[in-house]
This record gives structure tokens, sequence and C-alpha cells, in this order.
């Protein structure tokens, strides 16, 4: 038999309903409640602790909640649990997502996310080369005849060279850009800091690396991700627009994690080895573009001043980790990859086409 409830209305009205069928609000605290009866009636009293009892056989789990919301160290404990799940999220969950997006998509993607991406870097950030045109063409030939046939993994990708000037007021930027359909953009400056062949290949297999493992397409799926959680908690989307979700901007604004630097960075120095070329090669130009990038006001004329010093002593001027500014600022520090470098040259000193290394 299902118990009754009994609610007076006025001095003459009562209303009855199955207490099994009586919808009663959740307790905060102590907000009024609301029963609702079968037909639609409400009725609404501040005697929680009243309704608590009355429907104590059919509502534990409310009664449940209201105790984890009644004391003040459970509140606590689960705040920590969600502060720790979202800290997880971001950390962990979404490049590790992002990462098995990035190589389940076919290549196609890879190329509709580019498109038009070296206009827009034209447009806002590039100048065209001032280059000579043999040294475009020796060096574009070079890597279409030796270095692209070192990857034999290449499916769809289709590697090519573009050669731009790009500065920051009167000062050169030395730089290599990957796109992720497989396009190679050098600057002026990084060609004419390069003193070898070497020394080119070296960051030219790096940004294969780049797009070999898809990191250009992870940057936009984890942007994405993270841009939708946080419209999805704040319910508002202005302002999202401004984070500079497209690729260009997360290009030149150089957002590779780390771990994708450090990734193409074995990537090149695997395939140099594979090719014959001393992994030094990377550590010199390494440290060339970063005495070039922390000398104050240097202008085009003093890149061969640059050169001549490296050259008497390319050694000698390796870079502190502690004293210099990295090159791009969420790269590896610069110390790190040289080191890293040299010690892939030691195994090419030996002669080993395969080199074990132990990378932090």
């Amino acid at each position: 038999m299902n118990p009754v409830l009994a609610a007076q209305i006025g001095s003459n009205d009562k209303i009855t309903g199955h207490m099994q069928r009586v919808s009663v609000s959740d307790r905060l605290a102590n907000v009024e409640r609301k029963l609702t009866l079968e037909d639609g009636s409400i009725f609404a009293t501040a005697d929680n602790d009243g309704v608590d009892e009355l429907f104590r056989d059919h509502i534990r789990s409310n009664r449940f909640i209201h105790t984890l919301e009644s004391h003040f160290g459970f509140v606590l404990a689960a705040l920590a649990i969600t502060l720790a799940l979202t800290f997880a999220f971001f950390k962990w969950g979404v490049p590790w997502t992002s990462t098995k997006i990035a190589h389940s998509l076919p290549h196609k993607t890879n190329e509709l996310i580019a498109n038009n991406t070296l206009e827009f870097l034209d447009k806002y950030f590039f100048d065209k080369s001032k280059l000579d045109s043999k040294k475009i063409e020796q060096i574009t030939r070079h890597f279409e005849t030796r270095i692209i046939e070192l990857e034999e993994n290449l499916g769809e990708v289709d590697f090519k060279l573009s050669f731009r000037a790009w500065s920051y007021g009167d000062k050169g930027i030395p730089n290599a850009l990957a796109l992720p359909s497989g396009d190679i953009i050098l600057t002026d400056t990084f060609v004419e800091l390069s003193q070898t062949q070497d020394e080119i290949d070296a960051v030219l297999l790096h940004e294969m690396g780049h797009v070999m493992h898809r990191h250009s397409l992870q940057m936009v799926i984890k942007a994405t991700m993270v841009t939708t959680v946080v419209m999805m908690v704040t319910g508002d989307s202005n302002g999202l627009a401004d984070l500079g979700l497209g690729l260009g901007s997360l290009l030149v604004s150089s957002n590779y994690s780390r771990g994708h630097e450090s990734e193409a960075d074995i990537y090149a120095f695997e395939h140099m080895l594979k090719a014959k070329i001393d992994p030094q090669a990377f550590s010199d130009i390494m440290n060339r573009m970063t005495e070039y990038m922390l000398e104050p006001n240097k202008t085009k004329e003093k890149v061969k001043e640059v050169n001549k010093s490296n050259g008497e002593s390319k050694r000698s001027n390796k870079v502190n980790g502690n004293s210099i500014l990295d090159y791009l600022s969420s790269h590896p520090s610069t110390a790190e990859r040289v080191e890293l470098a040299e010690q892939y040259s030691e195994c090419f000193k030996q002669s080993l086409k395969l080199c074990v290394i132990d990378v932090l």
C-alpha cells in the first residue's frame, strides 16, 4: 500500500497524492523546497528537516548529496579533485588526444589546413626574398635530390621549398617554418648565416620532422579543443576569436611544444647519420643564430662578421643556458638542443648509424 500525502490549501481545500509519485526538489542549504504532486500542483515549504524526515525512504540520494554539501571538508575535497582532473585533462589529456587524432586523419587534412597559410604569412610577415637566384636554385636542387629521399615513408607528403625575407625593424630574422602540407620556408637571414650546406640540411631535416610527425596539425587540434572547452564552461565565445587559431599565427608565434621540438631534432639527427652528415652542423648553426639574435641592432651587413667570428672558433662560443635568449621562446633551451646534437655527433664520429641517447 502506497503512503498518501495530504496538503491543506486554505480552510477547506485539500490535495492528496501518493508519496512515491511526489517529486521533491533537491535540498540546498536552507533554500525553500518544492513538492510537485501528480496533478502538477506544487507545495513549497521551508521546513527542510520535516521534508527529509517525511520522505526519508524516498530521497536517500538527496540526503547523501546534502550531507556532502553541508560539510566544508567535503566541499574542499571535491574542489581539489575537480582542479586535479582539470589540470590532468589539459596537461596530458589534450596533448594525447590531439596526437591520436592528428595521426588518424588523412594527409588531405594537412593540405586543407595549410591552404592559404603562405598567402597569410606573405601578407602580414614576409617580404620577397632577396637571395641570389643561383643560391636558391642550388639549395632547392640539393634538397630535392638528396634530402627528401632520406625519408622512406613520404606517403602523400610533397615537400617544397620557399624563400622569404623576414625582419623585425632593421634586424633580419633567421628561421625556418614548415607547413603541414610539406611546404618549408627558409628566411634570407638564415641562409646568410649558414656557412655550409650541412647546416642548411640539418634545419631542413628538422622541419621535415615536424611535418612527418604532424606537429602543426596537433597544434591546431589542441588549440581548437581548448577553445571549445572554454566556450562550454563559460558559455560565452566573445573574445575567443582573438586566440589566434589561424595556422599562420600559430607558426610565427612558435607554439611548438618542448616535446615537438625534441622529436623533430631527433628525427633530423637520425637522418643525418643515415646521410653521413655530422650533427655537429646543427649545433654550429644553432649557436650562430643564437649569437646573432642576442646581438643588439644587428643589420644584414653584419652577418658576415658573425660568420667570420664563428669560423675562427666554432666550439668556443658554446651557449650557456643561463645567459641566452632561447631561439624562439617555446623551444627547448638552445643549450639542451646543442648538447643533444653533439651527442649524436659523437656517434657520427664512430661511424654509427644508430645512436642511443637518453633524452630528458
